[in-house]
């Protein structure tokens, strides 16, 4: 089983039984080592009492034998002294570290040791006061009194010192160390005992108040999921799980109720759909039908019109018709390209070419305006596998429109790129479009002008759409408008 170390990957479960583990286990051995430390201190304060106790007996003895003429005597009473069950030495010593008198008299006369000596410089031999040095050994507590020059001193030491010696006692504290061990042994079990019982109280807490109502909300949530928006989850409490929970099944509410509406809706489309669906069929049939009488009544016109003298005044009536029946056919032929198009019939064209090509057709349109076309075409190779006459239509019908949208003078720029896709860009100074308007330029029958049939940009954008490109429009009332045509770079070296 592999074993995921990375902790954002981990549930909350496991997240919260690291993190009460790693503080339970901080604040444990916090604890434990107060607890230590205290006891550490107190037994250091016994054995210092101890140690003082123990050093004013022995200085009380001396002094009396000193002060009796019984000096012969020390080394018998020190012999003594360390019989009993805890003092297990007792030295005098000098300045220099000479042993004056011991409670093993094979010492007397002799230095002590390096290790000794060391503790024993630490010293101060200008201190008129008792001080206590102690020196922690295995199983030994060893310590180094001040001897003062008491008055009762100065028969046998020179007034003027301070110190006499030094009295060195070695104490037995093993019992004591034992004791010290047990005590930490039992504070770490007891330590251990309790990290456990708070992890097991915060996972029981955890699992009650935390991870129950949660795991209640993750089942309903795949109810949700899976479409079943009936479901609601009862808030117990006013905490922030409750808020949770109330807010779950607000959401669930609200869900169920944007749903109805996206079902009514749908079946609205549909049914509105269907409906043009059954018109756009009719209407291209009446389409087809009505092209070829409307083509001899133009035919007819033009020649009625050509054999009409100039000076008549119905000729220009005839003018007016032939222009309305131009519209008439423009309107059928737009509604039969939207009802029925024609395939995609894709081959290697430059779009240099199709471009200038659409830009020959649409000049005518300008008539008496003052417009200015600014073409930037690619350089280098612009080969691009497309459907030459859709693309072209495209062009044709965005500058059209550009024309129309400009009353007198103006601006139109189209703009060839090519990085990832190939990007046409056909922008005008003209009056632009109403922000309200913008999304629904390229719905069918949509059209802010008079003359217009309201199909030229929905066509547009489905025959960019069938090249699996795209098209968007931005404009500012008053400023212009800009299209951007962007389709994926299918070149001849792909064929």
């Amino acid at each position: 089983m592999k074993i995921n170390l990375r902790i954002k990957d981990w549930s909350l479960r496991h997240k919260i039984i690291l993190h009460v583990f790693v503080i339970g286990a901080l604040a444990s051995l916090f604890l434990t080592f107060l607890y230590l430390s205290a006891q550490n201190n107190i037994i250091q304060i016994f054995n210092r009492r101890q140690t003082e106790l123990a050093g004013s007996f022995i200085q009380c003895n001396l002094t009396y034998l000193m002060s009796s003429g019984r000096q012969a005597d020390i080394p018998l009473a020190l012999k003594r002294m360390a019989g009993s069950t805890y003092i297990q030495k007792v030295r005098i010593l000098d300045k220099k570290g000479q042993i004056q008198h011991s409670s093993d008299e094979s010492e007397k006369g002799i230095a002590i040791s390096g290790d000794e000596f060391e503790k024993f410089g630490s010293f101060d031999w200008n201190e008129d006061t008792q001080k206590i040095y102690p020196f922690h050994d295995s199983g030994l507590s060893q310590s180094f009194i001040a001897v003062r020059n008491e008055t009762s001193c100065h028969s046998c030491h020179d007034p003027n010192q301070k110190i006499n010696g030094i009295l060195e006692l070695q104490l037995e504290d093993t019992k004591i160390n034992h004791l010290l061990e047990r005590n930490r042994i039992k504070s770490a079990v007891v330590a251990l005992v309790a990290l456990v019982v708070f992890i097991f109280i915060v996972l029981r807490l955890f699992e009650k108040i935390i991870n129950k109502p949660l795991s209640k909300l993750r089942e309903e949530m795949k109810k949700v999921r899976i479409g079943n928006l009936d479901v609601r989850v009862e808030a117990k409490k006013n905490d922030e799980i409750g808020e949770l929970t109330h807010s779950f099944n607000l959401m669930v509410e609200d869900l169920n109720e944007a749903r109805m509406k996206i079902e009514n809706l749908h079946n609205h489309q549909m049914e509105k759909a269907s409906h043009l669906a059954s018109l756009g069929e009719l209407a291209a049939g009446l389409a087809h039908e009505i092209k070829n009488p409307i083509a001899g009544i133009k035919s007819s016109l033009e020649i009625i019109y050509q054999k009409t003298p100039s000076e008549n005044p119905e000729k220009k009536i005839f003018l007016e018709i032939l222009n309305q029946t131009d519209r008439i056919y423009m309107i059928i032929q737009d509604l039969l390209s939207y009802a029925k198009p024609k395939p995609l019939s894709r081959e290697l064209v430059d779009i240099n070419h199709t471009i200038s090509r659409a830009l020959k057709l649409a000049r005518p349109q300008i008539k008496d305006k003052e417009i200015d076309i600014d073409f930037r075409p690619l350089s280098g190779d612009a080969v691009f596998l497309l459907d030459e006459n859709k693309i072209q239509e495209v062009i044709l019908n965005l500058i059209l429109n550009s024309i129309t949208a400009i009353e007198k003078t103006g601006k139109i720029t189209i703009i060839l790129s090519e990085k990832k896709k190939l990007a046409i860009t056909v922008k005008d100074t003209g009056n632009g479009i109403q922000r309200e308007h913008l999304s629904k330029v390229f719905s069918p029958f949509f059209t802010t002008s008079r003359k217009g049939t309201g199909l030229g940009l929905s066509i547009c954008k489905r025959i960019i759409e069938e090249h699996n490109g795209s098209i968007q429009v931005y404009s500012h009332l008053g400023k212009g408008t800009e299209f951007i045509i962007k389709i994926p770079t299918v070149k001849k070296g792909i064929v």
